[in-house]
């Protein structure tokens, strides 16, 4: 079936190929519960882009005023998300940065990782004059290895690059390690220590 064929599509930004483009409906489905507790009525749209071809599965809601009141929500391919384990505010700081990405808004999206790692730190209880001494502070603690340190460095470094005009463009390559780092340090600091302190309790027993 060709883009032709299907009379409704819209603008959106593809999530599998990052572009805007065109997504092109290929099919819906409506569900409604039957005494209306299960919620309010939703229209499932499996869309495919235009450029990249691949598919996007959105779903809108209907809380009284129709369908088109309701922004479409990205159901696959699923929005990447922290741990709950990680604290409410980092994990605002690091959406934030990841929707910066998303609009491609890499040195915003450095900044905001940056924030994110202040954030860490000072969550941690590590304070010092600059952040280069608080990530040396959070290895001396014990609170991440050599490698995640390093990470941590360069991190800062490429958030210096967005916060300060230097002619020098952050680009989306740096950007996109950026989050995928500080994923990572959060999820070690956050996740991983205390799933393991859990487990090293569990086989002592």
């Amino acid at each position: 079936m060709s883009a032709e064929d299907v009379a409704e599509a819209w603008p959106f930004l593809c999530p599998h190929c990052e572009r805007a483009s065109n997504a092109i409906v290929r099919g819906k489905a409506y569900w409604q519960s039957e005494d209306g507790s299960g919620g309010p009525p939703a229209e499932w749209t499996l869309v495919q882009c235009d450029r990249c071809h691949e598919p996007t599965l959105q779903v809108r809601e209907d809380f009284g005023g129709g369908f088109a009141e309701d922004d479409p929500g990205t159901v696959y391919p699923v929005p990447q998300r922290l741990s709950r384990s990680v604290p409410a505010g980092l994990r605002q700081e690091w959406d934030e940065a990841q929707t910066c990405f998303s609009a491609k808004a890499y040195a915003a999206c450095a900044v905001m990782v940056r924030r994110t790692l202040e954030g860490t730190c000072a969550d941690q209880g590590v304070k010092g004059k600059r952040l280069a001494q608080s990530l040396k502070k959070l290895a001396a603690d014990g609170l991440v290895d050599e490698t995640l340190a390093t990470w941590a460095d360069a991190l800062r470094i490429v958030g210096n690059k967005g916060a300060h005009y230097t002619g020098e463009a952050v680009v989306r390559e740096d950007a996109e390690d950026a989050l995928a780092f500080a994923e990572a340090l959060l999820d070690h600091i956050y996740v991983l220590r205390q799933r393991f302190a859990k487990f090293q309790a569990r086989i002592e027993k």
